[in-house]
């Protein structure tokens, strides 16, 4: 924390006229900083091969009027101290002129008073938490539905098949009491309360503690909020107790990853995500995210999470064709704001200056024979 406030300090004192991303060498420099290595590489990394996988694809074609676009990623190990630090390099030192696919509610939160204070683009935080939704931020733009939305989704299907004791698992930070909140509101909207709820540690699978007080409700449903690999060992676990409930993440706990942590306990897993059926080739987005995510791979490959790293580096090429040639960050800001119903092949963007949420598209998908699947409400 001290390194955090250390770093903010010097951010002020440095940032009085703004560090602005010079585009007129031929190449847009975008940065990205997230987890390659640690508790939640599996999104981090996927996130890197999605936006990379784009950019070489829009290179490969001439780049955007002319210019090539490039990633240069930072690993933060999903550790908020290195977050800053990782930030604060590329807008100092590389000089980006926008920021992608940051991975960790906490992470993106801590990320806040340099892109503010340096005024960069901040594109697609993987994250739906409400404090960088609400006020609207004029540097960050949201392609991914909120968490509240997938929620909602979650709470309505489970009703809708006979819930009624709903319970949270969350991790204790942003995105654990974002989760939590969300609950809360989407039962309350049918007249249930939360009838038990338990925490870990985060970047910990401490979960023992959390599972009893879980237990103690007798919940019939349960909202785990906890990125992949601690959520994985809870789910396990609950079903190693006996516990029958229905089982429920969002789109941070990973899609394929948690499933692949988890195993056989995973089945009849109800998950959303905010990107469209990876199966479902008709879709033009779909079709062209695959095609160049599969032409560079990595060990990822073509997942929920690549996917979402591709439609945000679509959605940048498409902001930087409006831009101007050079670019300004400003003005690549406006086009943003100035799209409405902006075709990226079958999912439509708008926005405006009071709203930086492109999208609202939650999609249902089930566990059944050890793969995801859609789930009809």
């Amino acid at each position: 924390m001290k390194r955090i406030i250390f770093a903010i300090g010097l951010l002020i004192i440095n940032a009085t006229t703004g560090q602005a991303a010079d585009p007129t060498a031929g190449v847009i420099k975008i940065g990205m900083v997230n987890d390659q290595t640690g508790a939640n590489k599996g999104s981090g990394r996927g996130m890197k091969v999605g936006v990379h996988a784009y950019f070489k694809a829009v290179n490969e074609k001439g780049g955007v009027n002319g210019r090539k676009v490039e990633l240069i990623t930072v690993d933060d190990q999903m550790v908020t101290d290195k977050t800053v630090d990782g930030l604060l390099k590329l807008v100092e030192e590389q000089k980006v002129f926008a920021v992608v696919g940051s991975v960790g509610t906490s992470n993106c939160v801590a990320s806040l008073p340099i892109v503010k204070e340096y005024k960069v683009p901040y594109i697609n935080p993987r994250t739906g938490a409400t404090e960088l939704r609400t006020p609207v931020v004029k540097e960050v733009i949201h392609i991914r539905a909120s968490y509240q939305q997938e929620v909602d989704k979650i709470v309505d299907l489970l009703v809708k098949e006979g819930a009624k004791r709903f319970a949270v698992f969350y991790q204790n930070d942003g995105l654990g009491t974002d989760i939590l909140a969300s609950t809360e509101n989407a039962v309350k909207r049918h007249g249930l309360s939360v009838v038990s709820k338990g925490s870990f540690e985060r970047r910990t699978t401490a979960v023992t503690a959390g599972l009893a007080s879980i237990m103690a409700g007798k919940p019939d449903a349960v909202i785990v909020g906890a990125v992949y690999a601690p959520g994985a060992e809870f789910i396990k676990l609950a079903r190693q107790e006996g516990v029958k409930a229905h089982m429920a993440a969002c789109s941070f706990a990973g899609g394929s990853n948690l499933v692949k942590a988890v195993g056989p306990a995973a089945e009849g897993l109800i998950m959303t995500q905010v990107v469209p059926e990876l199966g479902d080739l008709t879709l033009p987005l779909t079709k062209e995210c695959k095609e160049a995510i599969e032409k560079n791979p990595e060990e990822v490959g073509f997942n929920t999470v690549s996917m979402e790293g591709c439609m945000a580096a679509k959605s940048i090429i498409m902001a930087l064709e409006k831009a101007g040639n050079p670019p300004t960050q400003a003005a690549f800001l406006n086009a943003y704001e100035g799209m409405k119903d902006a075709d990226m092949g079958g999912i439509k963007l708008s926005f405006s200056p009071g709203d930086h949420q492109g999208q609202d598209n939650v999609y249902l998908q089930i566990v059944q024979g050890g793969k995801l699947v859609p789930k009809k409400p």
